[in-house]
């Protein structure tokens, strides 16, 4: 072909405008085609699975779901971490969206098994085992819902991201106050819930935990991240505080030690103050990753982007530096990884809470479904799809970031 466009090239004034052209749509398409996002894994875990525990959802009736359910359902994974190199641990939120309808919703973590398809698997989700957070020592404030056993409901916290600390305690990002948590790596409550500081004096408040709120309702943390070494909590929250930009989020550091907030690493500037952030994952001691999204699912769905963010590049207001990673609406996947029967993918769900860096070139995302809710993909409800991406360009991951060594 270039043989014969180089000939062409020679023959006439027409022969190289031609071949000018061919050329140019020859090199621009194998750039497209190299700049794709590909999916490489799928797995699916479908909404009615539910697990033994009290009676869930008694508030609950939506799209043919009505509660109470026979046990714990499994949805609303708000955040992910490795448990080993073939299981991950998924943090639910607080159920089923609000404060009054989710009492009877306990707080967990659930270690799952994603068997991908795109990796030898048939794409099933394998539940493993869960740990069941619990106020033993009685360390919360405020009155529970259940006071008796202090076993942990969606009444009492949302739970919206969380990390692992090198002791193998948890520490929890909560959207309700907004509080950060520190748990025991059995599920145990450490110390009472730590209050947001604001910039000005007193507390950043949400509607579910003060009258004089200076935040909006479920808009406090909803994307947290360690440094490599875990000694740093990078925390964000997922709304603007009275005072600030409408789209600006305010990016918090806090000791991972002492469980103690340094003030802001810096703020993240929305594409839209209509959009929110999903997650945050680490890179590096600079880099993270950010998911971005509209409001909108299906084919509604305009906005779902991954971002790259650098905490020691800001702009004069203190914004850190984005790059966008990924479009989680153009995806390729020419091996129908989720059977569809479509060379192209899309992850088109209304809140996508799930981000992890398994190695320089690829990441885990997943949604929250919102069981039983939001409909991406009708006619049915959500399933929680967890996917594999490999990314375009290489990310410089920290050597102690990824999947675990065997």
């Amino acid at each position: 072909m270039l043989f014969t466009m180089s000939r062409l090239f020679h023959k006439s004034w027409i022969g190289r405008f031609l071949a000018i052209v061919l050329l140019s749509f020859f090199f621009v398409s194998a750039a497209a085609a190299q700049s794709s996002t590909q999916l490489v894994g799928f797995a699916a875990l479908p909404a009615d699975v539910f697990v033994p525990g009290a009676q869930a959802g008694a508030k609950i009736s939506a799209n043919g779901r009505t509660g109470s359910f026979n046990g714990q359902p499994i949805q609303g994974f708000s955040a992910v971490q490795f448990a080993d190199r073939d299981s991950f641990w998924f943090l639910t939120d607080n159920g089923f969206g609000a404060k009054d309808n989710s009492a009877d919703f306990l707080l967990r973590l659930y270690r799952v098994a994603p068997n991908f398809r795109g990796r030898g698997g048939n794409g099933e989700v394998k539940m493993l085992s869960f740990t069941q957070l619990i106020d033993h020592d009685r360390k919360v404030p405020f009155k529970l819902v259940n006071e008796d056993s202090r076993i942990l409901t969606g009444a009492d916290f949302d739970p919206e991201s969380f990390v692992i600390a090198s002791d193998r305690s948890i520490w929890i990002a909560d959207e309700f106050g907004p509080y950060l948590l520190h748990f025991d790596q059995y599920g145990k409550l450490l110390a009472p819930p730590i209050s947001t500081p604001d910039l000005k004096g007193g507390f950043v408040r949400s509607p579910q935990s003060s009258e004089r709120s200076n935040l909006g309702a479920s808009k406090g943390f909803e994307g947290m991240a360690t440094n490599p070494d875990r000694t740093k909590l990078y925390l964000m929250l997922e709304g603007s505080v009275k005072g600030d930009p409408a789209d600006f989020l305010r990016i918090y550091q806090a000791d991972a030690t002492a469980g103690k907030f340094n003030g802001l690493a810096g703020y993240y500037k929305l594409e839209n103050p209509e959009y929110a952030i999903g997650d945050m994952a680490v890179i590096n001691e600079n880099e993270y990753l950010v998911i971005e999204r509209d409001t909108k699912q299906g084919k509604e769905a305009k906005f779902k982007k991954i971002y790259k963010i650098d905490l020691t590049k800001k702009d004069k207001n203190q914004c850190v530096e984005k790059q966008e990673i990924v479009n989680l609406l153009t995806i390729e996947d020419p091996n129908d990884l989720n059977q569809d029967k479509k060379k192209k993918f899309q992850f088109p769900f209304v809140t996508i809470e799930d981000l992890l860096v398994l190695d320089s070139n690829t990441i885990l995302v997943a949604n929250d479904n919102n069981y039983p809710f939001t409909i991406a993909r009708p006619p049915f409800i959500d399933n929680t799809e967890i996917i594999l991406l490999r990314l375009t360009r290489s990310l410089n991951l920290d050597s102690r970031i990824g999947l675990p060594r065997r």
